[in-house]
């Protein structure tokens, strides 16, 4: 059903989030950011619709001819009104090159500057052959929306980050995404003061450059960009956000064989994969003894499972090569050796039928019962087992309606603050039929209530009823431990299906002739075989 939003739900929403972040954060805002707020409001009502339009619009020029809204009356004083208040300009100081996309092929290649351009042209070749003309007269009537920095800092006060918008509040007005109610108070602030604020939207924008520098490709402006780089600070978001950006510029320093400037770069990072690079490249460098005490120390402080396998991958290599002293233990090859069952099915090739489908035809075939769960299964049931406790009221991880769960979600702070309710949730568990309750309970209650781990349209009662009927209550809690010791790299790469049978399940994931499993996928089945949950591998090729 078509929900009917009601005329200038935009500006209620706009209106919203600026009066909840000056509710919220009125001591860290400066006077032009109150300012803007106060302006804002004092604009007449058609002149704030129009100026909320633009800013929800794509690009950051339009042309007055093509904007046309019913609730606009008069567009010529709307758009003065705007002007005067410092709201818009016409864009004139904007180069031409920034103009010509607005302007239709037809429209270019009617321009005196276009005589003699074939009209077969694409229009990308016909902007870049007129991009170097210093100007142009397009005829066109532009406006460009200001103060953009200002409704920035808004934004991300507000969210918590820049990549969610106020594309959020339309798909919870039309229902496509309801969220949990958590409260929403003072103290839950996200930003704790303003430096906090500044620094993120700094790194944001360190973040946004980081891209562009790699695809220059030009070694001396990333040498460039690393110099300028804020240094890395002692609050965990902002040090995240950091290593982010600093991973991001080795692993393309790597990627160009400069070595030296790789290692000094990850050097300076604490977050994966930065230490398993290290002791790559050491290895690759031949300097055996430090890439030796990377290894230990990855191994007797891993961050995560890849980085023991790696470690544990690499020490048992050298071991084998080189004569190491004593320096490398004995090592848990178990995890490393065991190998997953893979079974080879040659199968019928259809146009529009993936791989997944195919498997599943296969199974049908054989009289299965076969679902295509594509990682959702038990990443649904962790989600609704926990629920309460993903969103539990901790300080400063819930900040604004549009949440899917808490902000520190995949970071080692989830469980460290939530220790004592997992420990209490987990002995809980240990009674299945107490585990089947909640999950029935909770799909009820929460039903398409927007959660990290819970993927509606893959879940049904049925399913997930008769899976929690097949598998053992002990499996699946060591599934849900493992889940919750690292709930950022553990989430995914679930196998694709639940094949059910008499007496029992299994499950399923698909290959298709060129794929092949991921280091991730390996360490899930190794920990399905070694909690007794039945789990194969099938290739599938085509006949």
């Amino acid at each position: 059903m078509v929900v009917e939003l009601p005329a200038g739900h935009y500006l209620e929403n706009f209106r919203y989030l600026l009066e909840f972040v000056t509710g919220q954060y009125s001591s860290l805002l400066q006077e032009q950011e109150l300012s803007y707020l106060n302006e804002f409001q004092s604009l007449p009502l058609q002149a704030q619709m129009l100026y909320v339009r633009l800013i929800q619009r794509k690009g950051s020029l339009f042309r007055c001819d093509k904007i046309h809204y019913e609730e606009i009356d008069d567009l010529q004083q709307v758009i003065c009104q705007l002007t005067d208040a410092g709201f818009l300009d016409d864009g004139g100081d904007v180069h031409v090159r920034e103009v010509l996309p607005l302007l239709t092929k037809r429209e270019l290649l009617g321009l005196p500057e276009a005589i003699g351009f074939m009209p077969s042209l694409k229009k990308d070749v016909i902007l870049d052959s007129l991009a170097d003309i210093g100007t142009i007269a397009t005829g066109l009537c532009i406006i460009r929306p200001l103060r953009l920095e200002t409704l920035q800092f808004y934004k991300l006060l507000f969210f918590g980050n820049l990549e969610q918008d106020f594309t959020e509040f339309v798909l919870n007005d039309l229902g496509v995404t309801r969220y949990e109610q958590y409260p929403l108070q003072p103290e839950s602030a996200f930003f704790e003061n303003r430096w906090m604020v500044e620094k993120t939207m700094e790194l944001y924008i360190f973040d946004e450059l980081s891209h562009e520098v790699i695809a220059e490709g030009d070694q001396a402006a990333m040498a460039e960009f690393v110099q300028s780089l804020p240094s890395r600070c002692n609050n965990e978001r902002l040090s995240r956000r950091h290593d982010r950006i600093v991973n991001r510029i080795a692993r393309q320093y790597e990627w160009l064989c400069n070595f030296a400037e790789t290692l000094s770069l990850y050097v300076t990072s604490h977050l994966p994969p930065s230490r398993e690079r290290r002791a790559r490249i050491l290895q690759k460098e031949a300097k055996l003894g430090e890439c030796i005490e990377q290894c230990m120390d990855m191994l007797q402080t891993p961050e995560n499972d890849q980085e023991r396998e790696i470690a544990t991958r690499l020490l048992h290599r050298l071991r084998k090569k080189i004569n190491t002293d004593g320096l490398i233990p004995d090592l848990d090859m178990e995890m490393l050796e065991l190998k997953p069952i893979v079974k080879h099915v040659s199968v019928e090739k259809r146009s529009g039928v993936d791989v997944e489908e195919s498997a599943c035809d296969w199974f049908r075939q054989l009289g299965f019962d076969v679902i295509y769960v594509e990682n959702c299964l038990i990443p649904g049931l962790f989600g609704l087992a926990f629920w309460d406790i993903i969103f539990a009221p901790v300080k400063s991880v819930f900040f604004n309606p549009f949440q899917r769960g808490p902000s520190d979600m995949f970071t080692p702070a989830f469980y460290r603050a939530r220790e004592d309710l997992i420990v209490n949730r987990l002995h809980e568990l240990e009674d299945q039929q107490y585990l089947r309750n909640l999950v029935s309970d909770r799909f009820e209650k929460k039903y398409q209530i927007a959660n990290y781990f819970v993927q509606w349209t893959k879940l049904s009662r049925d399913l997930l009823d008769r899976f929690l009927c097949a598998v053992s209550n002990d499996a699946l809690l060591s599934v849900f431990k493992r889940l919750l010791m690292d709930p950022g790299s553990n989430r995914s790469v679930f196998p694709d299906l639940v094949v059910f049978h008499e007496g029992g399940f299994k499950l399923v994931e698909v290959k298709g002739p060129s794929d092949r499993l991921q280091d991730n996928q390996r360490r899930w089945l190794h920990h399905f075989s070694m909690a007794g949950i039945p789990a194969e591998v099938v290739n599938i090729s085509w006949n």
